[in-house]
């Protein structure tokens, strides 16, 4: 007998997706063995569910309600792994607990959807009854004599979901909070570094919280983000943030002017007008000119396009 289907709902190709994404947020805390845990529970609880969905002739879903369903349990499989982890409560019986939770919120979330509620009533309503089960097993076993009070208490005060919500509230603040001055800084600073090789980029990028780096992503992504930008404007902000960076240790400008002649000699010209040829005018000056360069370019600037030409023409 072939398989029922549910149009546009592949639910084995679902769950694989879901557990990807499980893999990519798994907090740092969690070890690599646990981390796998949580993947494999994730996808297996997903299968389960889908294929429940598929093969009920007694429902008739439509593609997003399957979803939807999957995705609470995805969602729950998750976080309640990652508090069962953190409170060390013991490997073997993490998968019964779990299960225990999956089934629950597989009931309720399906119920709902058959009943049309909207989805902003629906989460709340899984969310409750997922404490409750939780709770209930944690119960369970404790009765049974293989969890103390302790580790009951331990899993309870867990809430990876609460505190996954509170890291991104206080990055949207942080987002929101960003001032036109950090902006302008960060525009600038994008404009310097946009024809570093990608392992600088890569490398400067890693340095800023996740909205700082968004928006460094962002300004990198425009191609005419010069005309954006009053080069006055670029050098202030570059000039300032020179300032709040420690002087570097055995630098001089007369020393960098030295190394860029150096390169500048040793290389065919024409390489090194294709390489600066994006740049700004007092950044080809003081390139070409070297010493008898007029332009004003910061000392920790200086040395970043010192680095940069030696990279590209080595």
């Amino acid at each position: 007998m072939a398989e029922r289907k549910i149009e546009g709902f592949d639910h084995k190709a679902f769950a694989k997706n879901l557990a990807g994404q499980a893999g990519q947020v798994v907090p740092a805390d969690i070890g690599a063995d646990d981390k796998k845990f949580v993947v494999d529970i994730v996808y297996k609880f997903c299968i389960l569910s889908g294929d429940a969905l598929v093969k009920d002739e007694t429902i008739n879903l439509n593609s997003a309600q399957a979803s939807l369903i999957t995705q609470f349990i995805g969602e729950w499989s998750f976080h309640k792994s990652i508090d069962l982890i953190r409170s060390k409560i013991d490997p073997s019986l993490r998968e019964g607990i779990l299960q225990r939770v999956a089934f629950t919120v597989f009931e309720i979330a399906k119920q709902a959807v058959l009943k049309k509620m909207p989805q902003e009533q629906i989460i709340p309503l899984v969310e409750h009854h997922v404490n409750v089960c939780f709770k209930q097993a944690l119960d369970d076993l404790k009765k049974k004599g293989v969890l103390d009070d302790k580790a009951e208490q331990a899993a309870l005060s867990q809430s990876n979901i609460d505190a996954m919500a509170q890291t991104q509230a206080q990055e949207e603040a942080i987002g929101a909070d960003m001032s036109d001055t950090k902006i302008l800084k960060l525009a600038s600073l994008a404009l310097l570094i946009r024809n570093f090789p990608d392992a600088k980029i890569k490398s400067i990028l890693s340095k800023f919280n996740k909205p700082e780096r968004e928006v460094l992503l962002q300004y990198l992504a425009m191609q005419d983000l010069e005309t954006k930008i009053d080069t006055k404007i670029t050098q202030r902000c570059l000039n300032e943030m020179k300032q709040a960076l420690p002087e570097p240790q055995n630098m001089s400008m007369e020393r960098i002017q030295r190394r860029i002649c150096k390169i500048v000699k040793n290389s065919d010209k024409e390489e090194i007008s294709n390489i600066i040829k994006d740049e700004r005018p007092q950044i080809k000056e003081f390139v070409l000119l070297g010493s008898n360069s007029d332009a004003n370019i910061p000392l920790k600037v200086a040395n970043v396009i010192c680095k940069y030409l030696e990279e590209k023409t080595l």
